[in-house]
């Protein structure tokens, strides 16, 4: 693959996590990366999180078309990693590796979202 190739996979990895999941982890400094196996994907920094104080994210596009997931603390050593992850579950996958069961528990189950009513003017 080229480097128009390893940024359409981060680009797409990107767009199919929901923006609020990557704003209520602070991630930030996106990047598309190669690994060692030559497998692209998308990196990038969480901090604060009720689990994590500080972390890189790896979601690799494996050989099966599915998403590994790992998570690094700022010293490189890997806190969690999740294989084989289908694209409409990373939302889910990606809380659950950087939130506690708690704080989970206590939010909506559906993805906050702003609802527009009308209003009448006199």
């Amino acid at each position: 693959m080229n480097n128009k190739q390893l940024l359409n996979v981060a680009k797409t990895i990107k767009s199919q996590i929901h923006p609020t999941i990557l704003m209520c982890a602070a991630a930030r400094n996106f990047a598309a990366y190669e690994d060692e196996k030559n497998l692209y994907g998308l990196q990038f920094k969480i901090s604060n999180t009720s689990k994590i104080k500080f972390g890189i994210v790896r979601i690799t596009l494996n050989g099966s078309d599915l998403y590994d997931i790992e998570i690094k603390n700022n010293r490189g050593r890997i806190i969690e990693t999740k294989n084989d992850i289908y694209n409409d579950q990373l939302n889910r996958v990606l809380e659950s590796m950087w939130e506690q069961k708690e704080t989970l528990n206590k939010w909506d189950s559906s993805i906050p979202t702003i609802k527009l009513q009308s209003v009448e003017v006199k």
